[in-house]
């Protein structure tokens, strides 16, 4: 069977050392990689002939430059339309360093699968931009390199990791932090009548996710839920929309990897004691903080945000987005 590596749950700074650490070997050890910020559509560069990259008999030669597309998300594809846009916000700057004589081969690294038909088409646009080829290095063929490069699948720093699943706890850290200064301007941040989260079919959606009736009881309606609807009122600020943004990504992200690992953890108590637990560690400046960060993950269960929904909910969502 072969080995998954479990490439989603590496950093996005962890994948482009892997593939700076994989052109290394393939290209030489002329590559160079660069430090994180602006990089002018170049994560790497390297200049020569390469080693054995696409093949010995066959190396690139001149200008090579490097650039990794991460997702954090599993089962992720290049025909996907997310991908589709990464690539062609890429052509700009790759025309401009093929204008500068600095781009003769593009490297594309992704985690994503990819199928014959999407490269060729992926490829070929690429190649109109006047570069002499181009190249997609899907998760496919990076788990080829790894099964071969010893050292490196020895050093993923996932290798040996314990925990269900990893998130991007940095957002969610931004979000308190933000609402904490919010709350903090108005003492009144707590409010007696949590009636009209209770009109959501609570009992039907705890059972469905396997969360128990004490810690909904004693934990999410006593200590959190009065808090809910100053939560709600500074999400839909439009002062704070950047932090709403970056609430909203950081509840997909978590709905797709609670799915995916959900059989991971006994009941839905845990699944929200872990995700409390990996922000508050995770961020130090948070420290006193935890009852914000509870707040917020209990707020994402009982808004439906994280957690499975009802048929009756997904046939409702379904006919709102049409």
């Amino acid at each position: 069977m072969p080995r998954s590596y479990r490439l989603h749950e590496l950093s996005y700074s962890e994948f482009e050392e892997l593939c700076g650490r994989i052109c290394i070997s393939w290209l030489g050890e002329g590559f160079t990689t660069f430090a994180p910020g602006r990089d002018g559509g170049r994560d790497g560069k390297f200049f020569g002939t390469a080693n054995t990259f696409p093949s010995e008999s066959e190396p690139l030669v001149g200008h090579v430059v490097a650039q990794a597309k991460h997702t954090s998300v599993d089962g992720r594809s290049c025909s996907d339309k997310e991908f589709e846009r990464l690539l062609k916000d890429e052509h700009s700057k790759i025309s401009k360093l093929i204008e500068e004589g600095l781009c003769d081969h593009y490297v594309v690294f992704t985690n994503r699968r990819l199928t014959g038909g999407t490269e060729k088409k992926f490829i070929a646009e690429l190649e109109r931009l006047g570069l002499t080829s181009a190249h997609i290095v899907g998760t496919e063929r990076l788990k080829m390199a790894l099964d071969t490069m010893r050292d490196l699948r020895e050093s993923l720093p996932n290798r040996s990791d314990t925990l269900p699943f990893h998130f991007d706890d940095g957002e969610m850290a931004a979000v308190v932090k933000a609402f904490n200064n919010y709350v903090s301007d108005d003492p009144q941040s707590a409010f007696d009548s949590a009636t009209d989260f209770e009109k959501i079919p609570i009992k039907k959606k705890n059972t469905l996710n396997g969360l128990s009736e004490d810690y909904y009881t004693q934990v999410i309606r006593v200590d959190s839920m009065p808090h809910f609807e100053r939560l709600e009122a500074f999400l839909r600020n439009p002062r704070n929309q950047s932090f709403a943004e970056r609430y909203y990504d950081s509840a997909d992200e978590l709905k797709q990897k609670i799915i995916v690992e959900r059989a991971r953890f006994d009941t839905f108590d845990h699944v929200l004691l872990f995700i409390i637990e990996r922000v508050q560690k995770s961020n130090p400046a948070l420290r006193g903080r935890r009852k914000l960060v509870s707040i917020l993950t209990h707020y994402m269960y009982v808004n439906c945000d994280i957690g499975k929904k009802s048929e009756a909910e997904v046939d409702a969502a379904g006919k709102k987005a049409y």
